[in-house]
């Protein structure tokens, strides 16, 4: 009886101290966050390094996070004051079912409103109007329009086939590339008021219909320090949520795809927390520091850059910093000014470049006379002296005959006449 009293203690300390242990170092602030969804992406939006990646480069489908893009290019294509008209073949589309604000052919709303119907409703009627308006009546100059955006970006997995992210064969992105088209859209300020409302009211002549939109993003409820972004759902895309969230000066931009449930939301707190708590971000470069000098006939010019740079460090020192590279550039100059863009520093990580600063000249040097222009112009001064002494001697000549002929005549005119 004894013995078996020993086994109980044994198997207590097993069953009860080593899975405390365990959580203790699952718990461990170093650790990253054990993400549920299938994939998953953190950012810092100041340095553009990543913090975190779960299968960030596979292809999956984006559901209504692709709505950030759509609205994006909505502000940059389109002006918030003029009027949408939903078209007569809005409802023919085949991304236009699901969540609605229940347009109908000929209504008319701001584009203003049809965003905030857009990002907050997640309309996917409002996504058909906009997209139909910004591309004149054609729906595929807007994908268009998508697809050449995230080339500017330097994004090369995503395809974009719809402005709703409804499922579609062929439109698809990843983790990765969706949190770089979410930081693109961050440093939009106009977007960045939309994605922080949490309800907006939408004048709308029709009665039983939605007028008032709320953000579909329940951490922006819950959060004070969640700035935005967009939820996304359908069956094929599983639970999606792209987060933006500002503390202490910072902003990260959080990504998760194919979350089971609502696991979603926990997943993101956790992945925000991390990046906040684990890492820190510092202006490696400050404005105005010179980073390169030329010389320009003798003289030293600064190239400064104009804005800070930034780098993220983890606390245990175990991120990666990024390459910096001052491009290539011819150093014969003539002369410079004050503001001057001279080249480009990039800033990579890995083989992907997060950003590229000029670098300008800090002050003005002009071109100096060389020994022969100065010859020449001596040359031509001289000339010009002597032409104008000429000219002048002639004059002053001229007067002095025409003085003498006066005062001849004058003699003759007063000489008695011969008799």
């Amino acid at each position: 009886m004894k013995y078996n009293y020993r086994i109980v203690i044994i198997f207590l300390v097993f069953t009860l101290v080593l899975p405390l242990s365990h959580s203790k170092v699952n718990a461990s602030p170093n650790l990253p966050p054990n993400i549920t969804g299938e994939a998953a992406y953190l950012i810092d939006v100041q340095s553009g390094q990543t913090l975190f990646s779960k299968n960030g480069d596979k292809l999956m489908n984006p559901a209504s996070t692709t709505k950030i893009l759509t609205g994006l290019l909505a502000i940059e294509h389109g002006d918030l004051d003029e009027m949408v008209t939903a078209s007569d073949t809005m409802l023919n589309y085949k991304v236009c079912y699901g969540t609605r604000i229940y347009l109908e052919p000929g209504e008319q709303l701001t584009l203003k409103d049809m965003l905030y119907a857009l990002l907050l409703n997640s309309a996917n009627d409002a996504a058909i109007a906009i997209a139909e308006h910004i591309g004149q009546g054609d729906m595929d100059n807007f994908t268009y329009l998508m697809n050449q955006k995230v080339r500017e970006l330097g994004l090369k997995n995503s395809t974009f086939k719809n402005p709703s992210g409804l499922t579609e064969e062929g439109h698809l992105t990843t983790a990765h590339d969706l949190a770089r088209i979410a930081q693109a859209a961050y440093a939009n300020p106009t977007f960045r008021e939309f994605i922080v409302t949490k309800s907006q009211v939408i004048p709308r002549d029709k009665e039983d219909v939605p007028i008032e939109m709320f953000n579909e993003n329940k951490l922006l409820w819950r959060d004070p320090t969640i700035t935005g972004m967009k939820t996304g759902y359908t069956s094929a895309a599983g639970n999606c949520l792209v987060a933006s969230a500002s503390r202490d000066g910072r902003d990260l931009i959080g990504v998760i795809l194919k979350s089971p449930g609502k696991a979603m939301y926990t997943d993101m707190q956790a992945l925000l927390d991390y990046g906040f708590e684990q890492f820190s971000t510092k202006a490696y470069h400050k404005a105005g520091e010179t980073l390169h000098q030329i010389q320009v006939h003798d003289e030293t010019v600064n190239l400064i850059v104009e804005e800070d740079i930034f780098i993220t460090e983890k606390s245990d020192n175990s991120l990666s910093k990024p390459t910096i590279k001052i491009l290539p550039f011819s150093e014969e100059f003539t002369e410079v000014k004050a503001g001057q863009i001279i080249t480009h520093l990039d800033i990579w990580e890995g083989d992907e470049k997060l950003t590229s600063v000029p670098l300008v000249a800090d002050r003005s040097v002009e071109a100096p006379f060389l020994e022969d222009e100065k010859t020449s112009l001596g040359l031509v001064f001289g000339l010009s002296l002597i032409f104008s002494g000429g000219i002048l001697f002639g004059v002053a000549n001229q007067k002095k005959h025409n003085a003498r002929r006066k005062e001849r005549a004058r003699i003759k005119r007063n000489r008695p006449p011969i008799r």
